[in-house]
């Protein structure tokens, strides 16, 4: 999978876009560096955070035709979600983004602490009022009770541990679960904590400052299913959003 760069210097030099694009390999940083035809070379960092990049590998991966590999993506954007979160709270309450990284490093091995992280997170910010949590939730399943449907914990972990193979049908079911949980949150930090929203991404980008020793940095976005900058309302289901998928698809990978 790759994603397709654009060299901001052509474009400084120019005054539009280059209609040239350099084809990069996503990254688990979200930093790559290029060199265009002209011989620039730029590190381009990208905005979306991991947890919504993740999403997507989880959503191309069913359109693709691979349902188990969907769910483990789709499981570790929630996850990556709930540190973002956490992140966004912790600068609301006015943590140092230094003293944040520094005590995220005796949870970052244990998704458990984690999610534990996010609920106390949401209770201080929310005032005791209780936090959204989907482990226990069950989709309707053709053909299968509610007494016999797994939850979205024990499917997740079925999956991802047991070496579980989800049908389609299964996968959007689940998938669907998080995809809503996920909207839902993000409306409600929007709506209560937009500022650290913010604070949040400026801080991801800029990490690419820290390494650019001289070499110029252009910040770029790409459209995600799963978005805290989208400002139209996302659609209502993950299957609904998957309609859009296959021209996103083009667009962000080089064929």
């Amino acid at each position: 999978m790759k994603l397709r760069i654009n060299c901001m210097q052509c474009f400084q030099e120019q005054g539009h876009p280059s209609i040239e694009f350099q084809p990069v390999e996503i990254r688990d940083d979200g930093l790559y560096e290029s060199t265009c035809k002209k011989g620039h070379t730029t590190l381009t960092v990208i905005q979306e955070q991991k947890f919504e990049v993740l999403f997507d590998f989880g959503a191309m991966a069913l359109i693709d035709g691979y349902p188990r590999e969907a769910v483990t993506s789709i499981a570790a954007s929630l996850e990556r979600f709930y540190e973002f979160y956490v992140t966004v709270i912790c600068l609301k309450y006015d943590m140092d983004i230094t003293d944040f990284k520094a005590a995220w490093k005796h949870v970052a091995a244990q998704s458990e602490r984690q999610f534990g992280a996010y609920i106390f997170s949401y209770l201080i910010d929310h005032q005791g009022k209780e936090p959204p949590v989907i482990d226990n939730n069950k989709p309707a399943l053709d053909g299968v009770s509610k007494g016999n449907t797994l939850t979205w914990k024990e499917f997740r972990n079925a999956v991802v541990h047991k070496g579980y193979i989800p049908s389609i049908s299964e996968t959007l079911a689940y998938s669907n679960i998080v995809y809503l949980h996920l909207n839902d949150l993000i409306d409600d930090l929007k709506t209560r904590s937009s500022e650290y929203i913010q604070k949040a991404t400026f801080h991801h980008l800029a990490r690419a400052h820290e390494t650019v020793n001289g070499k110029v940095v252009s910040t770029m976005s790409i459209p995600t299913l799963i978005s805290l900058i989208r400002a139209e309302k996302p659609a209502e289901s993950f299957e609904e959003s998957l309609k859009s998928i296959t021209e996103y698809k083009k667009w962000l990978h080089h064929v």
